[in-house]
């Protein structure tokens, strides 16, 4: 596949020292859209300035598994306020990589599609930091709901009961959470 360069990004690759910046999509209700960079328009939205920091991004390609972790500045704690109501296990995550200050739209490259995990304020830093995981991984675990007397299931199957379902059997066992 090829891929046409454009000015802007043959400019900062000339440059001496080239430094990366990160848009980062997180699927909320209504999609959080964070630049390293500063506040931004690209792809048709506007991505509002963040300090992000992306670390132990990596794939293995016999496998398609893709993970590392993805820290957001965030000392207003917007960010962790959005993920206390709405959870981030299981919640789409798109990363793009780019160069410069004003990317192109054929610019930034995407490097991670996939999910965030879970979440932790570090409270030193003021910032929220997300692991990411690979979709249909860690957080697309079955069972995705429980069988509780609280969730309406009023008689409850024998703890080791092996059930057969759609193919399948399904071990029943206590949460290890």
């Amino acid at each position: 596949m090829t891929r046409t360069v454009t000015a802007a990004l043959l400019t900062e690759l000339g440059n001496p020292i080239t430094t990366p910046a990160w848009f980062v999509e997180i699927l909320f209700s209504t999609p959080l859209r964070l630049s390293s960079r500063g506040t931004l328009d690209w792809n048709g939205n506007t991505w509002q300035s963040r300090d992000l920091s992306i670390r132990g991004l990596g794939s293995d390609v016999s496998s398609a598994q893709q993970s590392g972790n993805l820290t957001i500045g965030d000392l207003d704690l917007s960010v962790w306020t959005l993920i206390q109501a709405q959870d981030i296990k299981g919640r789409g995550v798109n990363v793009w990589k780019f160069y410069g200050v004003a990317p192109a739209p054929t610019d930034p490259v995407q490097i991670f599609a996939r999910a965030g995990y879970a979440a932790a304020m570090d409270e030193s830093s003021g910032g929220v930091n997300i692991s990411l995981v690979q979709r249909s991984a860690r957080e697309l675990h079955a069972p995705r709901r429980y069988m509780t007397r609280a969730a309406g299931f009023p008689l409850l199957p024998v703890i080791g009961q092996t059930i057969y379902f759609n193919g399948e059997n399904f071990k029943l066992e206590r949460d290890r959470g």
